[in-house]
This record gives C-alpha cells, structure tokens and sequence, in this order.
C-alpha cells in the first residue's frame, strides 16, 4: 500500500478509523468550495473509504492517503494519486484542513507525489486539475513544476489541466 514521506509530512492510504478526518475535508465547505458540494454527513466519508481501499489494493502505488504532521501526527489533509479514467494518465491532487492552509504542504506532497510518479510509473503523464478560479492551487501546481495545457479530459471539461513536464 502507498505510503510516502516528505521532510515535515507522510501521507498513507486512509483506512476504515480514518473517516472522520476525511470528513474533515469534505464535509468542509470552504475547503470544498472549488471541488464539489461538501458531504452531508460522514456516512459518504466510510463509504468512500470503502471503496478507496478496495482501489488501493488493485492499484500499487496509487490511491487516496490521509496526510500527517510527521512532528505531531495531526491530521492535515488528503492526497489523491490515482489513474484518470480511459486514459494512461494519473492525477494528484490535495486538500487540506484550513488550519493547514498557507504552510507549504500542498507543494510539498505535489513533489512527493511526482517523483513517486516518475519512479514508480515512469513514461506514464501526471496531471492535476483545477477550477479555473482556483489561483492558490495554479500557484502550488507551477511551483511543483507543473504546467497548464490545452487539453480537455472527458468529466473535467470545466477544470484547467496541468501536467508535469520531465
């Protein structure tokens, strides 16, 4: 199962006990406002725990991990490294608590994330999407090397695509 570490964090694949952290992030609106409409209730949060575990084991090396202070073990956020479906592309992606917010993690796990990715599933394009109005996120993305491109993936015609260029 992945697992990777950065200097100050590590990221695992969420687990069953881990629903209410993930309900964090996506019960929250504000951390949610450029994703999806947040999660009633943390019924959603154990069922896609469910089925993130059941991805996890068909897929080495990907998935969706709960993010951790390595000084403390507080729960900071989440980090999605999974394929994009009918394509050989993968995503990372991020979200995190507010309390979080404006320390660099999100970089931080962009960088982990993409050198896992050229490792492990080397020749392979890594992407991310974002909300066009999401300038936080373009700066995090181009900061970890990222760049945006014109290219348009079936269920995300409204996000702007950015891809790792070796």
């Amino acid at each position: 199962m992945l697992y990777l570490e950065t200097p100050r964090l590590y990221f695992r694949i969420f687990r069953p006990e881990d629903a209410a952290d993930l309900f964090r992030i996506e019960g929250d609106a504000d951390v949610m406002r450029f994703i999806r409409t947040p999660a009633a209730d943390i019924s959603h949060s154990h069922q896609r725990i469910a089925n993130e575990l059941v991805y996890a084991s068909e897929n080495e090396g990907l998935g969706l991990c709960a993010c951790y202070e390595k000084e403390n073990s507080a729960f900071v956020g989440l980090v999605k490294i999974k394929h994009v479906e009918n394509t050989d592309a993968i995503e990372v992606g991020y979200g995190f608590v507010p309390e979080a917010w404006g320390k660099g993690y999100a970089t931080e796990v962009t960088r982990a994330s993409i050198e896992h990715l050229q490792t492990n599933f080397a020749g392979r394009p890594i992407i991310a999407f974002i909300h066009p109005n999401h300038h936080s996120s373009r700066h995090v993305l181009e900061k970890a090397g990222m760049k945006q491109v014109p290219t348009i993936f079936e269920g995300h015609e409204e996000a702007v695509v950015f891809e790792f260029m070796a």
